[in-house]
């Protein structure tokens, strides 16, 4: 009967081996479901953008659209080009369904590489994006942007702009005071860093605050523009969504050439004055 024992003990190992190798043969690394498929990479586009009343200095949008058929979920962007020192990847955990509508990513550049002065314009530029899919794969996407790109154009013109400014003059929002009509009272020096000739040419306001201003006048080897701040907006909800209130900016002339935008730097004690004046006259009856 040994000898029975020995076939019958054959034959349960070649069924076994057989079957193993069937399965090696259907699947060569063990085992393919399709959980272990790796989804491709979702069809998005991208563009530059600005949103001016959500943004802060130094951001631009980033407009992603999925031209797919689900959603993915954006958890990481970051800006490449050589106009603007590279920030390295910015983290979000933002989703974008299919649609034709994009989200924006609020992306921050670095500092503006200005080759040719405020004459400067932006290099090619991509934004690389870090997703995953529904099926929870990670995708890495160089998502290029348009080129010339008129959005990053301005974006280095204002900044090249304003190095230039910052090394020619010193921009400062002197002591407010309260006017008889409950409106604020103030004045705007520009005060040359050098030999340049310098001019105020328009000052305003944000969404709660708006700015009159008088004629520049020479100061100091400078100019001094007079200003007067009245309330612009009481509604509620925007003096309590407003991103920026204190979002002012002067256009300054440097040797007559082109004015260039550059913001007022509101010091906090002129802020405390401003809210209480807002306050003030939006208590008034109307």
């Amino acid at each position: 009967m040994r000898w029975v024992r020995i076939t019958i003990v054959g034959v349960f190992v070649l069924a076994a081996a057989s079957a193993a190798l069937a399965g090696n043969l259907a699947s060569p690394r063990g085992e393919t479901t399709a959980a272990t498929i790796a989804s491709d990479p979702p069809d998005l586009t991208a563009t530059a953008e600005l949103r001016r009343m959500f943004m802060k200095p130094g951001q631009v949008a980033i407009a992603v659209t999925n031209h797919g058929d689900a959603s993915v979920r954006v958890r990481g962007v970051e800006l490449l080009t050589e106009s603007f020192a590279s920030l390295g990847l910015q983290e979000f955990d933002t989703e974008v369904p299919p649609s034709v509508n994009a989200r924006d990513m609020l992306v921050q550049y670095g500092k503006a590489r200005c080759p040719d002065g405020v004459d400067s314009k932006a290099d090619p530029a991509s934004a690389v994006l870090h997703v995953t899919t529904e099926d929870g794969a990670e995708h890495t996407l160089t998502l290029e942007l348009s080129y010339p790109n008129g959005t990053l154009d301005r974006l280095v013109r204002e900044a090249c702009a304003a190095q230039a400014l910052a090394a020619t003059a010193r921009i400062e929002l002197g002591e407010l005071t309260a006017a008889a009509d409950g409106t604020l009272e103030g004045r705007l020096s520009v005060t040359p860093l050098g030999e340049a000739a310098l001019d105020v040419t328009e000052v305003r306001g944000s969404v709660l605050f708006e700015i009159h201003a008088g004629a520049s006048a020479p100061e100091a080897g400078g100019v001094a523009v007079p200003l007067v701040f009245d309330a612009h907006r009481c509604d509620g909800h925007v003096v309590g969504d407003a991103k920026h209130p204190f979002g002012f900016s002067a256009w300054i002339a440097i040797d007559g050439g082109e004015p260039v935008a550059t913001p007022i730097d509101v010091p906090e004690d002129r802020r405390e004055a401003l809210w209480a004046m807002l306050d003030a006259r939006c208590a008034e009856p109307e």
